[in-house]
């Protein structure tokens, strides 16, 4: 494992920080002294992993359960406060969340579904980071969007999950510009095939031996974050 010294004593906050790139991503950032805000829709499962970490020794990281199914933009304000309370800066953003049920022809997509994946995919990942681009101005930091193969998933059956990640890096490029001459650094990551429970929903059958570690992979985003 690579130290990237510069991260140290940094405020990072991780959206998904408890699926299979998101922990990985948590891990990499405790090991190098970040103080780390984990997030995610399941409070057992943030608490299961503050645990995990904890255990090994690194710094215990700062909980903030959210459900981006039903969070809105007042619920992202209400964070960048609490986060200027505690930290006064935020460093950076990277966002993991996402949300995938299974390749589906669109015919037999169902609106709710759509609606759901569309909230979590892109409102959350855009709302939340207009909530919290004051903070990484100040710090001069980095927002980090997660994106995925783009000749993958502008094919048949990928649905809004395809499209989601389509207009994810879209609003990245726009994005960049804006922060441009403002020493704050925007960029889409899209990681190599991994083993994680996200990817198994449409590769069931696929042999994780050939596929990326998560671990792996997190060190793209620590490296970016520098």
């Amino acid at each position: 494992m690579k130290k990237y010294q510069q991260l140290a004593t940094k405020t990072i906050f991780l959206t998904g920080a408890c699926g299979g790139l998101g922990s990985a991503i948590a891990l990499r950032l405790s090991q190098n002294d970040v103080n780390v805000i984990i997030s995610d829709k399941n409070p057992k499962a943030l608490d299961k992993l503050a645990d995990e970490l904890v255990k090994r020794k690194l710094p215990e990281p700062v909980i903030y359960p959210m459900n981006l199914v039903g969070a809105t933009p007042n619920d992202y304000m209400a964070l960048s406060k609490v986060i200027k309370q505690q930290f006064g800066q935020l460093d950076g953003l990277i966002h993991t969340a996402a949300e995938f049920g299974s390749l589906t022809p669109f015919l037999l997509y169902e609106a709710s579904r759509w609606l759901k994946e569309m909230q979590v995919n892109v409102n959350s990942p855009i709302f939340l980071t207009q909530a919290l681009l004051p903070l990484i101005l100040k710090s001069k930091g980095t927002v980090l969007f997660t994106s995925d193969d783009q000749q993958t998933t502008a094919k048949a059956y990928w649905g809004q999950y395809g499209v989601g990640k389509a207009a994810i890096e879209q609003f990245s490029k726009i994005l960049a510009q804006e922060c441009n001459n403002q020493s704050v650094h925007v960029q889409t990551i899209t990681p190599p095939p991994m083993h994680t429970p996200l990817r198994a929903k449409a590769w069931p059958a696929e042999d994780p031996g050939k596929l990326a570690k998560p671990l792996d992979v997190a060190d793209l985003y620590l490296k970016a974050l520098g």
